[in-house]
Protein backbone atom coordinates (compact mmCIF):
# COMPACT_ATOMS: atom_id res chain seq x y z
CA UNK A 1 0.00 0.00 0.00
CA UNK A 2 0.97 3.76 0.91
CA UNK A 3 2.96 6.17 3.22
CA UNK A 4 2.05 8.97 4.41
CA UNK A 5 -0.70 11.38 6.70
CA UNK A 6 -3.54 9.89 7.37
CA UNK A 7 -6.30 11.38 4.62
CA UNK A 8 -3.65 13.39 3.08
CA UNK A 9 -1.38 10.17 1.34
CA UNK A 10 1.56 11.86 -0.51
CA UNK A 11 3.72 8.79 -1.71
CA UNK A 12 3.47 5.21 -3.08
CA UNK A 13 4.94 2.82 -0.33
CA UNK A 14 8.45 1.15 -1.60
CA UNK A 15 9.97 -1.78 -0.63
CA UNK A 16 13.67 -0.55 -0.34
CA UNK A 17 13.74 -0.05 3.65
CA UNK A 18 14.92 3.60 2.79
CA UNK A 19 15.23 5.44 6.22
CA UNK A 20 13.05 8.35 5.87
CA UNK A 21 10.52 9.66 8.11
CA UNK A 22 7.68 12.16 7.54
CA UNK A 23 6.77 14.66 10.25
CA UNK A 24 3.05 15.97 9.53
CA UNK A 25 1.84 19.42 11.57
CA UNK A 26 -1.40 21.34 11.60
CA UNK A 27 -1.58 25.13 11.08
CA UNK A 28 -3.01 27.19 13.53
CA UNK A 29 -5.88 28.56 13.49
CA UNK A 30 -5.22 31.82 11.52
CA UNK A 31 -4.29 29.73 8.50
CA UNK A 32 -6.54 26.39 8.96
CA UNK A 33 -8.79 27.36 6.14
CA UNK A 34 -5.89 27.88 3.50
CA UNK A 35 -3.64 25.13 4.75
CA UNK A 36 -4.46 21.65 5.02
CA UNK A 37 -0.90 20.74 6.85
CA UNK A 38 3.42 21.16 6.80
CA UNK A 39 5.14 18.50 6.27
CA UNK A 40 8.62 17.79 6.99
CA UNK A 41 10.24 14.45 5.26
CA UNK A 42 14.10 13.66 6.42
CA UNK A 43 15.93 10.75 5.06
CA UNK A 44 19.55 9.76 5.22
CA UNK A 45 19.95 7.71 2.28
CA UNK A 46 19.41 8.00 -1.59
CA UNK A 47 16.13 6.81 -2.88
CA UNK A 48 13.63 7.24 -5.56
CA UNK A 49 9.79 7.97 -4.50
CA UNK A 50 6.30 7.86 -6.34
CA UNK A 51 3.93 10.48 -5.70
CA UNK A 52 0.11 9.86 -5.57
CA UNK A 53 -2.51 12.07 -7.92
CA UNK A 54 -2.90 14.75 -5.71
CA UNK A 55 -5.51 17.50 -5.44
CA UNK A 56 -3.27 20.23 -3.68
CA UNK A 57 -1.37 22.71 -4.43
CA UNK A 58 2.06 22.65 -2.43
CA UNK A 59 5.17 25.19 -1.96
CA UNK A 60 8.13 23.22 -1.53
CA UNK A 61 11.60 23.76 0.54
CA UNK A 62 14.77 21.78 0.39
CA UNK A 63 16.78 22.50 3.42
CA UNK A 64 19.07 20.08 2.85
CA UNK A 65 20.39 17.41 -0.10
CA UNK A 66 19.05 17.85 -3.91
CA UNK A 67 15.80 16.01 -5.03
CA UNK A 68 15.47 15.41 -8.80
CA UNK A 69 12.61 14.89 -11.04
CA UNK A 70 12.51 12.15 -13.28
CA UNK A 71 11.78 12.31 -17.35
CA UNK A 72 10.39 9.86 -19.23
CA UNK A 73 13.25 9.68 -21.18
CA UNK A 74 15.36 8.84 -18.31
CA UNK A 75 17.11 12.33 -17.31
CA UNK A 76 16.44 14.06 -14.46
CA UNK A 77 15.97 17.78 -13.44
CA UNK A 78 17.40 19.25 -10.42
CA UNK A 79 14.63 20.95 -8.70
CA UNK A 80 14.86 24.70 -7.12
CA UNK A 81 15.69 25.16 -3.40
CA UNK A 82 12.30 27.18 -3.30
CA UNK A 83 9.63 25.18 -5.79
CA UNK A 84 5.44 25.25 -6.00
CA UNK A 85 3.83 22.60 -7.40
CA UNK A 86 0.43 22.29 -8.78
CA UNK A 87 -2.21 19.85 -8.55
CA UNK A 88 -1.55 16.49 -10.46
CA UNK A 89 -4.03 13.89 -12.43
CA UNK A 90 -0.70 11.36 -12.53
CA UNK A 91 2.35 9.82 -10.82
CA UNK A 92 5.38 11.14 -11.11
CA UNK A 93 9.04 9.96 -9.86
CA UNK A 94 11.94 11.82 -7.73
CA UNK A 95 15.01 10.90 -6.76
CA UNK A 96 16.25 11.89 -3.16
CA UNK A 97 19.83 12.37 -2.30
CA UNK A 98 22.12 11.13 0.50
CA UNK A 99 20.45 13.39 3.47
CA UNK A 100 17.38 15.15 2.18
CA UNK A 101 15.36 17.35 4.66
CA UNK A 102 12.12 18.95 3.05
CA UNK A 103 9.52 21.39 4.16
CA UNK A 104 6.37 21.23 2.36
CA UNK A 105 3.31 23.80 2.86
CA UNK A 106 -0.04 21.85 1.52
CA UNK A 107 -2.70 23.94 0.50
CA UNK A 108 -6.48 23.21 1.11
CA UNK A 109 -8.33 22.69 -2.15
CA UNK A 110 -8.46 25.51 -3.92
CA UNK A 111 -7.16 28.02 -1.61
CA UNK A 112 -3.52 28.34 -3.64
CA UNK A 113 -5.28 31.55 -4.59
CA UNK A 114 -4.73 33.27 -1.54
CA UNK A 115 -1.14 33.92 -2.27
CA UNK A 116 -1.25 34.31 -6.19
CA UNK A 117 -3.50 36.23 -8.51
CA UNK A 118 -2.43 34.04 -11.38
CA UNK A 119 -4.92 30.91 -12.77
CA UNK A 120 -3.83 27.79 -11.29
CA UNK A 121 -4.71 26.02 -13.81
CA UNK A 122 -1.55 27.41 -15.31
CA UNK A 123 0.41 25.35 -12.40
CA UNK A 124 -1.31 21.69 -13.21
CA UNK A 125 1.19 19.17 -12.97
CA UNK A 126 3.93 22.14 -13.04
CA UNK A 127 6.75 22.98 -10.84
CA UNK A 128 7.21 26.74 -10.47
CA UNK A 129 9.83 28.19 -9.23
CA UNK A 130 8.63 30.17 -6.34
CA UNK A 131 10.06 33.61 -8.03
CA UNK A 132 6.89 33.44 -9.53
CA UNK A 133 4.73 33.96 -6.31
CA UNK A 134 7.11 35.87 -3.47
CA UNK A 135 10.78 37.87 -5.25
CA UNK A 136 14.04 35.72 -5.06
CA UNK A 137 15.75 37.78 -1.96
CA UNK A 138 12.23 36.58 -0.23
CA UNK A 139 12.59 32.96 -0.63
CA UNK A 140 16.21 33.01 0.17
CA UNK A 141 15.78 34.85 3.62
CA UNK A 142 12.88 31.94 4.44
CA UNK A 143 15.01 29.23 3.42
CA UNK A 144 17.55 30.70 5.63
CA UNK A 145 15.73 31.07 8.20
CA UNK A 146 13.97 27.40 8.00
CA UNK A 147 17.64 25.95 8.21
CA UNK A 148 18.59 28.01 11.08
CA UNK A 149 16.01 26.38 13.15
CA UNK A 150 16.99 23.68 15.90
CA UNK A 151 13.62 21.72 15.76
CA UNK A 152 10.88 21.41 13.46
CA UNK A 153 8.16 23.33 15.55
CA UNK A 154 10.40 26.18 14.94
CA UNK A 155 10.62 25.75 11.03
CA UNK A 156 6.94 26.03 11.79
CA UNK A 157 6.51 28.90 13.34
CA UNK A 158 8.88 30.58 11.23
CA UNK A 159 6.68 29.91 8.04
CA UNK A 160 3.40 30.71 9.32
CA UNK A 161 4.94 34.22 10.43
CA UNK A 162 5.49 34.52 6.93
CA UNK A 163 2.41 32.70 5.59
CA UNK A 164 -0.02 34.72 7.81
CA UNK A 165 1.12 38.35 6.27
CA UNK A 166 0.81 36.68 2.83
CA UNK A 167 -2.36 34.77 2.51
CA UNK A 168 -5.38 36.96 1.86
CA UNK A 169 -8.00 35.93 3.51
CA UNK A 170 -10.74 37.67 1.72
CA UNK A 171 -10.48 35.37 -1.22
CA UNK A 172 -12.59 32.97 -0.20
CA UNK A 173 -15.54 32.08 -3.32
CA UNK A 174 -18.11 30.51 -1.44
CA UNK A 175 -19.55 28.93 -4.59
CA UNK A 176 -16.18 27.22 -5.14
CA UNK A 177 -15.81 26.39 -1.89
CA UNK A 178 -19.30 24.45 -1.64
CA UNK A 179 -18.59 22.47 -4.74
CA UNK A 180 -15.18 21.13 -3.39
CA UNK A 181 -16.69 20.34 -0.47
CA UNK A 182 -19.85 18.13 -2.40
CA UNK A 183 -17.28 16.44 -4.57
CA UNK A 184 -15.18 15.53 -1.59
CA UNK A 185 -17.97 14.32 0.27
CA UNK A 186 -19.71 12.23 -2.83
CA UNK A 187 -15.84 10.69 -3.03
CA UNK A 188 -15.88 12.52 -6.36
CA UNK A 189 -18.84 10.06 -7.79
CA UNK A 190 -20.65 12.96 -8.80
CA UNK A 191 -22.23 14.73 -11.95
CA UNK A 192 -20.56 17.44 -12.70
CA UNK A 193 -23.98 18.44 -14.21
CA UNK A 194 -26.03 18.32 -11.92
CA UNK A 195 -23.98 20.06 -9.19
CA UNK A 196 -23.79 23.04 -11.79
CA UNK A 197 -27.66 22.75 -11.78
CA UNK A 198 -28.16 23.40 -8.20
CA UNK A 199 -25.58 26.67 -8.87
CA UNK A 200 -26.76 30.04 -9.49
CA UNK A 201 -24.49 30.71 -12.13
CA UNK A 202 -23.95 29.45 -15.32
CA UNK A 203 -22.03 26.09 -16.41
CA UNK A 204 -19.48 28.24 -18.47
CA UNK A 205 -18.78 30.88 -15.19
CA UNK A 206 -18.16 27.81 -12.85
CA UNK A 207 -15.96 25.56 -14.54
CA UNK A 208 -14.04 28.98 -15.35
CA UNK A 209 -13.67 30.20 -11.94
CA UNK A 210 -12.76 26.26 -11.00
CA UNK A 211 -10.51 26.19 -13.14
CA UNK A 212 -8.72 29.11 -12.20
CA UNK A 213 -8.77 29.20 -8.29
CA UNK A 214 -8.52 25.17 -8.02
CA UNK A 215 -5.98 24.45 -10.79
CA UNK A 216 -7.67 22.01 -13.06
CA UNK A 217 -11.50 21.27 -14.66
CA UNK A 218 -14.17 20.38 -12.06
CA UNK A 219 -14.49 16.89 -14.12
CA UNK A 220 -10.59 16.25 -13.28
CA UNK A 221 -10.90 17.09 -9.93
CA UNK A 222 -13.52 14.47 -9.18
CA UNK A 223 -11.67 12.03 -11.04
CA UNK A 224 -8.30 12.63 -8.76
CA UNK A 225 -10.63 12.83 -5.83
CA UNK A 226 -12.07 9.63 -6.87
CA UNK A 227 -8.85 8.09 -7.26
CA UNK A 228 -7.22 9.18 -4.28
CA UNK A 229 -9.99 7.53 -2.50
CA UNK A 230 -9.28 3.93 -3.40
CA UNK A 231 -6.05 4.62 -0.89
CA UNK A 232 -7.44 7.21 1.62
CA UNK A 233 -10.37 4.88 2.30
CA UNK A 234 -9.58 1.47 1.13
CA UNK A 235 -12.21 -1.72 0.89
CA UNK A 236 -10.62 -4.15 2.34
CA UNK A 237 -10.09 -8.59 1.21
CA UNK A 238 -12.28 -7.43 -2.18
CA UNK A 239 -11.72 -8.28 -5.35
CA UNK A 240 -10.86 -5.77 -7.67
CA UNK A 241 -14.26 -5.84 -9.56
CA UNK A 242 -15.50 -4.92 -5.70
CA UNK A 243 -12.96 -2.01 -5.75
CA UNK A 244 -13.80 -0.68 -9.14
CA UNK A 245 -17.33 -0.54 -8.29
CA UNK A 246 -17.21 1.01 -5.36
CA UNK A 247 -14.90 3.66 -6.74
CA UNK A 248 -17.90 4.15 -9.33
CA UNK A 249 -16.20 2.78 -12.04
CA UNK A 250 -18.70 1.03 -14.18
CA UNK A 251 -16.56 -2.35 -15.02
CA UNK A 252 -13.19 -3.39 -14.37
CA UNK A 253 -11.34 -2.83 -17.44
CA UNK A 254 -12.16 0.81 -16.99
CA UNK A 255 -11.05 0.88 -13.80
CA UNK A 256 -7.25 -0.54 -14.83
CA UNK A 257 -6.93 1.58 -18.02
CA UNK A 258 -7.64 4.95 -15.45
CA UNK A 259 -5.42 3.06 -12.99
CA UNK A 260 -2.80 2.72 -14.98
CA UNK A 261 -2.67 6.12 -17.05
CA UNK A 262 -2.04 8.05 -13.40
CA UNK A 263 0.09 5.45 -11.95
CA UNK A 264 1.60 2.98 -14.28
CA UNK A 265 1.10 0.28 -12.31
CA UNK A 266 -2.42 -2.19 -12.21
CA UNK A 267 -4.48 -2.04 -9.68
CA UNK A 268 -3.42 -5.65 -8.55
CA UNK A 269 0.23 -4.47 -8.00
CA UNK A 270 -1.49 -2.22 -4.76
CA UNK A 271 -4.41 -3.84 -4.06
Amino acid sequence: MMDGGENNIIFFKDNTNNKRVEYRYEPCDALKLAIKEYMILECTESMVLETLPSTSFSLNYILRGSIYLLQNDGSQIDLPKAVSFGITQRFFHFTFSDFVTLFVVIFNPGFASTITDKPLNEFFEKFIPMDEFFNSKTNLTMLQQLKGQNSHDKMVEVIERFLVNKIASNNLDSIIYDSISEIKKKRGIISIKELVNKLPISRDTFEKRFRHLVGTTPKKYASIVRFRNLFENPVENSRLTDIALDAGYYDQSHFIKDFKSCTGKLPSDCF
